[in-house]
C-alpha cells in the first residue's frame, strides 16, 4: 500500500476515534477542512456545522453511540469504510458505509448510507466475510 493511501487511511481512522467514539470534537473538527462537505441529509457545509449536528442528533441524546469499523478500503484521494453503528451497547446495531474525500492531509467530503438489522437476520450475515 502505498504511503498517501495508509496516511488516508491513518487519518479516517483517526477521525472515527476521536469524532464518534471518544466525542472529542475539537480534535475531529482539527481534521476536517473549513469547508468539510457532510453529504448526510440535513447537515451541509462547514466543519463546525457537522460536529455541532452530530452533537445535536446523536451525542447528546446517545452518549454511548459508537461506530466500529469492519474494512476500510482506499483508492486515490477516496477512503470507504464499513461500520457498524449503536447508538447504545445494547441498542440494535446498524450497518454504515461512509464514503471520504481526503484534500491536502484532511478530511474535506463525507457521504453515508446505512440501514438497521433486519429481523430475522444477524449482524455477523451483514458484515462478515462470504469466503
Amino acid at each position: 500500500m502505498s504511503d498517501s493511501l495508509k496516511a488516508n487511511k491513518d487519518l479516517v481512522s483517526e477521525y472515527i476515534e476521536a469524532f464518534y467514539n471518544d466525542k472529542d470534537f475539537d480534535r475531529a473538527k482539527s481534521l476536517l477542512t473549513e469547508d468539510f462537505a457532510n453529504h448526510h441529509p440535513g447537515v451541509g457545509v462547514g466543519r463546525n456545522r457537522t460536529v455541532e449536528s452530530f452533537r445535536e442528533q446523536a451525542a447528546r441524546p446517545f452518549p454511548a453511540f459508537s461506530l466500529t469499523v469492519r474494512r476500510m478500503i482506499a483508492e486515490g484521494e477516496f477512503v470507504w469504510t464499513h461500520s457498524v453503528a449503536r447508538i447504545a451497547p445494547d441498542a440494535p446495531p446498524a450497518v454504515v458505509v461512509d464514503i471520504w474525500r481526503v484534500e491536502d492531509g484532511k478530511l474535506a467530503e463525507h457521504w453515508d448510507v446505512g440501514q438497521a438489522v433486519p429481523e430475522g437476520t444477524t449482524l455477523d450475515e451483514m458484515v462478515s466475510d462470504a469466503r
